[in-house]
């Protein structure tokens, strides 16, 4: 996505996985592979494994989920600081396979549905692919909101409910006895008042307002040395001066667009923003 946005979602993404007990230090040693798919699973209900009982799921409350995103963070598996290993240790090491997954599922969704809708996608993953090691999920209702901060809740399915937890042997045995999974779930997940859900009408129009902001954001960075990976802060003050002075742009070609009032676009995209990170 667009800079600003990009650093904004790696942000959000790095403190959830922090905030649940899942970050690592040998994190920027992950191996990525993003995968884009677009598969609607209907779920057929598995048999919790023995050694990994969970009392949040309930296979009758499973939904329909679809995946729209895979991220591949496998790097190896550890047990002390990696300096503390010798190059032939290392290549020794098993590989801890870590997955990153972003799932769509029905607006409406209750929270009980939605906890065992993502405990069903990790027991579909690892079903497919036992040797799986940890799993972090992020929920939305919309596929149009599936590259930022997650708009309804997450798990994390790691040993203990620690992302850092996998040790050389867990990852070279598969023992999961351990395993926890740890949920963050929005408050707004199943007490949504309809007053407040934006309407289809409402998302339509704060997407073609969202689209005009992604793309002036994309303009203005590449005319301030887009090569950068720092920036000062009055750089950053007169890029954000620069966006404020073109929000002004959109709003009004948003209300032009679809024969509303620049307050009521003003307010809509308010509306759906406010939603999404409640």
């Amino acid at each position: 996505m667009k800079a600003i946005k990009q650093i904004t979602i790696l942000v959000l993404i790095l403190i959830t996985l922090f905030a649940s007990g899942c970050t690592d230090s040998g994190t920027q040693n992950a191996m990525t592979d993003l995968d884009t798919q677009d598969v609607v699973t209907e779920p057929e209900p598995n048999v919790v494994p023995s050694d990994n009982i969970v009392t949040d799921y309930d296979a009758t409350l499973v939904k329909n989920y679809e995946i729209v995103e895979t991220e591949d963070l496998s790097m190896k598996a550890l047990e002390k600081p990696l300096s503390s290993y010798s190059s032939r240790e290392i290549e020794q090491l098993p590989l801890n396979i870590r997955k990153i997954y972003r799932v769509v599922v029905q607006p409406g969704i209750s929270k009980d549905e939605l906890k065992s809708t993502l405990i069903q996608v990790v027991l579909d993953k690892t079903s497919e692919n036992s040797d799986i090691d940890e799993i972090a999920i992020f929920a939305y209702d919309r596929k149009e909101d599936a590259d930022g901060a997650y708009t309804l809740g997450t798990v994390n399915w790691c040993p203990n409910g620690d992302w850092a937890g996998v040790t050389p042997t867990i990852a070279s045995t598969n023992d999961r006895s351990s395993y926890q999974y740890k949920f963050d779930i929005k408050d707004k997940v199943g007490n949504i008042d309809t007053l407040d859900t934006p309407t289809e009408r409402e998302y339509e129009i704060y997407d073609y307002y969202n689209d005009l902001y992604d793309k002036e954001v994309t303009k203005i960075y590449e005319t301030n040395e887009p090569e950068k990976s720092y920036y000062s802060f009055e750089e950053i003050t007169k890029i954000n001066e620069e966006i404020i002075a073109a929000e002004n742009t959109f709003i009004t070609e948003v209300a032009h667009k679809y024969n509303i009032s620049e307050d009521e676009t003003y307010a809509i995209t308010i509306k759906v923003s406010v939603y999404q990170s409640t």
